[in-house]
């Protein structure tokens, strides 16, 4: 099993202080095709497919899609006080949703690269929670580059969607969970 990693913040003014951490979790054998899917959505002069960056109509159709491919959502939801930095936030997400992907048996956690000092903060953070017996030594962590890896599209429209859902919109996630689980942790 792999998994796909994106996070976000939820609306600033409907959601304040919610940090949102969602994997995109799936068969090695489905990852090229899942790979071409989410790439034939990409428009002309795109970089890559981005939530925000999306109109309703176009979240509708990239929603709709997500909804066909043979891949499971989880997502770590984190409604922070107010006075609790950003990384503390991401911490306590990410400390649970390595413990639920070592739990099903993810071996491999791809997460979109945030720059050498960061990546190297969440290896760090890894070994921690090795250390702390939280997670086992299978599970492993790598970072890419978000236009470089399409399956790293597909956690930032869950987490868009989810963000939009927490902030009334629902559309977009009722689309996805006609035929896909998302499960929503919160903290």
């Amino acid at each position: 099993m792999r998994a796909f990693l994106d996070e976000s913040g939820s609306d600033q003014k409907l959601d304040p202080n919610t940090y949102l951490l969602s994997a995109a979790i799936c068969s090695e054998v489905v990852i090229d095709s899942t790979r071409s899917e989410i790439t034939s959505l990409q428009l002309k002069g795109q970089r890559k497919v981005h939530w925000r960056m999306e109109g309703t109509n176009r979240r509708r159709e990239i929603a709709s899609a997500i909804a066909t491919f043979p891949v499971e959502h989880l997502v770590v939801v984190f409604h922070a006080l107010k006075h609790q930095k950003l990384e503390r936030r991401r911490r306590l997400c990410l400390a649970r949703m390595l413990f639920e992907l070592d739990e099903l048996g993810v071996k491999i956690a791809t997460f979109e690269s945030r720059g050498p000092s960061d990546d190297r903060k969440d290896l760090e953070f890894l070994m921690m929670q090795r250390t702390k017996g939280a997670v086992s030594n299978d599970l492993r962590m790598e970072h890419r580059p978000g236009p470089g890896e399409p399956m790293l599209w597909i956690p930032d429209a869950i987490c868009g969607s989810v963000s939009n859902a927490r902030c009334g919109e629902n559309t977009f996630l009722d689309i996805i969970n006609a035929s896909a689980t998302v499960r929503v942790l919160t903290i």
